[in-house]
């Protein structure tokens, strides 16, 4: 019977340079061979950080600059370049500021100081994950007695049958 184009016979064991650098890890997880555990700050919530205070800062300097081309007056719209505590200032100096514009002042404010905790809380959470080690540690004894099997791999322009004994 033939075997159809595309499967293996047996499954291939892919060189070192085709497995991926990094693989996630839950708590329990068998860790593979030539992988190990590291930890790194969780990006996820340094990234969501970075763009909360990087969009309503951006908001601020946006608009404290045209304002501040427009009326060449520094004093009312200068403190918005002031990060976190600026938009706070700014409720002081600027003229006519009520209700709607205190609270979006406000909102400012609170969106970059949750920005500045939302990333340093990514970088004191530290993720656990697994990295690919460039130096594969020597096989054992039951990894030996699992590969007196023969390999075979198949590729787009090259085939292999590999047999250890």
């Amino acid at each position: 019977m033939p075997v159809p184009q595309g499967y293996y016979l047996i499954p291939p064991s892919l060189p070192p340079w085709a497995n991926p650098r990094t693989i996630e890890y839950q708590e329990g997880d068998p860790i593979p061979r030539g992988y190990a555990l590291a930890t790194r700050a969780d990006r996820t919530l340094a990234g969501a950080g970075l763009v909360t205070f990087g969009v309503s800062y951006a908001l601020s300097f946006t608009v404290a600059g045209i304002a501040t081309l427009a009326d060449e007056d520094f004093d009312e719209f200068g403190p918005l370049f002031i990060p976190f505590v600026g938009p706070m200032i700014a409720t002081t100096t600027l003229d006519d500021v009520e209700g709607a514009g205190v609270f979006w002042l406000t909102m400012d404010s609170v969106a970059q100081i949750g920005g500045l905790l939302l990333y340093v809380a990514g970088l004191a959470h530290e993720e656990v994950y697994l990295q690919r080690q460039f130096k594969v540690p020597p096989r054992s004894a039951e990894d030996d007695a699992a590969s007196r099997w023969p390999t075979l791999s198949i590729g787009a322009s090259s085939a292999e049958l590999r047999w250890r004994f």
